[in-house]
């Protein structure tokens, strides 16, 4: 597939020069068959009568959602992929779906909320595709059968990425909208297809970290593979990038989160020694600030 400039401006950087909206462009980059597509409006009126929803949740979707498309579903009958299905795990097609948020710029931070609502309310795998003016998110979740009632699917985590602005595109947000695309996931059943899509949000999550965004798109791969440095036949340095990739998605989200919560923890403990007096007690927190900048740099380079 050819690699694509995904930045809402020309490579000449004349903002004059608009070449279309960010979700037009993911949309068309998705490669979804003509067949999947159902173009379906869901009202606000059909989730805030849902019995299950809560007052705080009826005003979220009041206060935030403009207007949602069920764009595509990917079934058995609109495209040749296999269902999966498990005593755990349940799918039988993915839905695509698109969001349309009221312009706001409070409304960015509340994607968590949104995007859980959603996934909640709609029993399918999804492919959220959130829109906030000229701004795109995209999410999706794992979820398993509940079994203590099995006509009922449970949320296990929710992989958002950021909001991406297409006059601000990072080289790896562009590589990223480069690689999600149906051409590049696994077409054995439903299950390998989303485990793909969220395999390559973590991968996005990753290079914020890394510096590279690891593809599944070979031609993007080939793009961003940089040699390591050698003097004579003996290398400088290893990396462990494809260790990290090798991962399942859980193990993968796994370390995202124990990172997250060692750089939480440090931050912590530097404010604590800003503020502490005693010798003894900032000695021990130094210790403890050593330990976790440690801790975080192995993981950090498990993902270089």
């Amino acid at each position: 597939m050819e690699y694509i400039n995904f930045r809402a401006v020309s490579e000449e950087n004349d903002h004059s020069q608009v070449c279309g909206s960010l979700i037009d462009k993911v949309c068309d980059h998705l490669k979804l068959p003509e067949s999947t597509f159902l173009g379906t409006r869901i009202t606000k009126k059909m989730l805030i009568d849902n019995n299950e929803l809560s007052s705080h949740d009826k005003k979220l979707v009041t206060d935030l959602i403009q207007s949602i498309e069920w764009r595509n579903t990917l079934k058995p009958d609109t495209v040749n992929i296999s269902i999966y299905v498990t005593e755990t795990v349940e799918y039988l097609e993915v839905a695509v779906i698109r969001v349309v948020l009221k312009a706001g710029k409070k409304h960015k931070d509340r994607l968590t909320n949104i995007t859980k609502l959603l996934h909640t309310l709609i029993p399918y795998p999804l492919v959220l595709l959130v829109e906030l003016q000229d701004e795109l998110a995209i999410s999706l979740a794992d979820k398993r059968i509940n079994q203590a009632d099995k006509t009922k699917l449970v949320i296990e985590h929710i992989y958002n990425s950021d909001w991406l602005h297409p006059e601000k595109l990072s080289a790896n947000e562009n590589d990223f909208l480069n690689d999600f695309s149906l051409v590049n996931v696994s077409s054995l059943n439903h299950f390998e297809l989303y485990q793909d899509l969220i395999s390559m949000i973590i991968g996005l999550k990753a290079s914020r970290i890394s510096g590279n965004y690891e593809s599944k798109n070979s031609s993007i791969s080939q793009r961003n593979y940089k040699p390591e440095a050698q003097v004579g036949s003996e290398k400088i340095g290893t990396s462990t990038s494809s260790d990290f990739s090798e991962k399942s998605n859980e193990d993968k989200t796994a370390l995202l989160q124990k990172l997250e919560g060692l750089e939480t923890e440090l931050a912590s403990i530097r404010n604590k020694l800003k503020k502490e007096t005693q010798m003894n007690i900032k000695l021990r927190l130094n210790v403890e600030a050593k330990k976790a900048k440690q801790e975080i740099a192995t993981i950090k380079n498990e993902l270089q």
